[in-house]
């Protein structure tokens, strides 16, 4: 580092290069974790299910209520899998921390920038509000993010102390970083669940949430953000023990989530309401996450090993690739709040809706918004504005890594 300038310091990995044969990717692919592809689209249809749930309106519903507290894994996986990515790509191609700013606000801030416009369009459009409505309307969503675009306001805090995150992991042991981390967000989990243990702090709570909401701190998801990046700094070790107990991991998830289930029951069935007992900030509902993580990401490489490039041997025909879905994740993450938004009127104006069972209204929405908002992305990669509506374009991403690690392979002697 022989600048002093903050901006042009690198941000060092801790280690060399992950040892690539370790890795479950495709020959060639180094660099870009095709084992993530599948992770993305389970975390992708999760965050479309809770939606299709919320827009069905579970008010006081038992049933409906259950699955949302079961879904919150969706914003969670995206934290944990950001970290992760950020995390590996620093340890696969370091830049200095001027450098990787402008390189991840660029990649996600105009997509982000594009997607507020077009939501300011859709709400003048929709609800009828005035022009003299815009200046409120891009104050609060620029700076909190218009409804699902709360993730992106997270990000932006993540990537603000990264550079700072990486020294931490520099200098302290990450188990203790680990314990450290979990103990937090126990903290935090009871702080928030619980305010009548905390009266004492009650003003310092609404300062902090005046100042940034809870939904938008990194503070709370902090765990899911340590988590990626621990696993990123040791791949390898984490693979190594998923591919020896990838069935333990599957049982300890499903362990998990029936026990979710039963302390959502037992909440209800003891008076707290169904909102309360469904709460993304409570202490327990950070442990199924996490043991929700781990499922997912065994599942992923599970599916990797077992059907490589993402395609099942022997079958005349197949469906999309993990790695094409994948490809899909970040334009449906932005666009589907119009799609599920548009679904909804279209079924309450013709009347449907008065008539439809809550779970059919459900199916209706997930799987409409999964085809529209699908299809919409599929041919707006198509387009000039791949990026711009659809957040960065994982193809090229993985066609620049192999074009890097081919052009760092040495000449064969003659």
């Amino acid at each position: 580092m022989a600048s002093t300038d903050f901006l042009e310091q690198d941000i060092l990995p801790l280690r060399p290069y992950p040892r690539r044969e370790g890795l479950p990717a495709s020959p060639g692919s180094q660099g870009y974790l095709e084992v993530l592809d599948l992770f993305r689209v389970i975390a992708c249809a999760a965050v479309l299910a809770q939606h299709s749930f919320i827009w069905t309106n579970m008010t006081g519903n038992f049933i409906g209520t259950a699955f949302i507290t079961m879904l919150h894994l969706s914003r969670t996986s995206f934290f944990f899998l950001t970290a992760l990515v950020v995390t590996y790509a620093q340890i696969d191609h370091p830049r200095t921390t001027g450098r990787l700013w402008k390189r991840r606000y660029t990649l996600v801030g105009v997509p982000y920038l594009a997607w507020t416009g077009i939501y300011l369009i859709f709400s003048l459009i929709t609800i009828n509000a005035s022009w003299d409505e815009l200046g409120v309307f891009l104050r609060h969503n620029l700076l909190l993010g218009f409804s699902q675009m709360y993730f992106v306001i997270v990000i932006f805090e993540f990537y603000l102390l990264f550079p700072l995150l990486m020294k931490l992991l520099r200098a302290v042991d990450h188990r203790w970083v680990l314990t450290g981390s979990l103990a937090f967000a126990m903290l935090i989990g009871l702080f928030l669940h619980y305010p009548s243990l905390f009266s004492p702090l009650s003003d310092a709570n609404q300062s902090i949430n005046g100042i940034l909401p809870w939904g938008r701190n990194i503070l709370v998801y902090q765990e899911f953000i340590i988590g990626g990046m621990l696993v990123a700094l040791h791949l390898d070790e984490v693979i190594e023990f998923v591919s020896r107990h990838y069935r333990r991991i599957f049982l300890a998830t499903g362990v998990a989530g029936v026990l979710m289930v039963l302390w959502y029951m037992v909440s209800v069935w003891t008076g707290s309401s169904v909102e309360r007992a469904s709460d993304i900030y409570e202490p327990q509902a950070a442990l199924w996450c996490l043991a929700a993580i781990a499922g997912t990401f065994s599942l992923s490489w599970w599916w990797q090993q077992r059907t490589p490039g993402g395609r099942r041997h022997g079958a005349g025909r197949t469906l999309p690739s993990p790695a094409y879905l994948a490809g899909l994740t970040g334009g449906i993450f932005f666009a589907h709040t119009i799609f599920i938004n548009l679904i909804r009127s279209g079924l309450t104006r013709s009347g449907l809706r008065a008539y439809l069972p809550w779970e059919a209204t459900v199916v209706i929405l997930f799987v409409g918004t999964v085809l529209l908002t699908g299809t919409f992305v599929a041919l707006v990669l198509r387009t000039p504005l791949r990026w711009v509506l659809g957040g960065p374009v994982r193809s090229e991403e993985r066609a620049s890594y192999v074009a890097r690690a081919e052009a760092e392979v040495p000449a064969e002697l003659p």
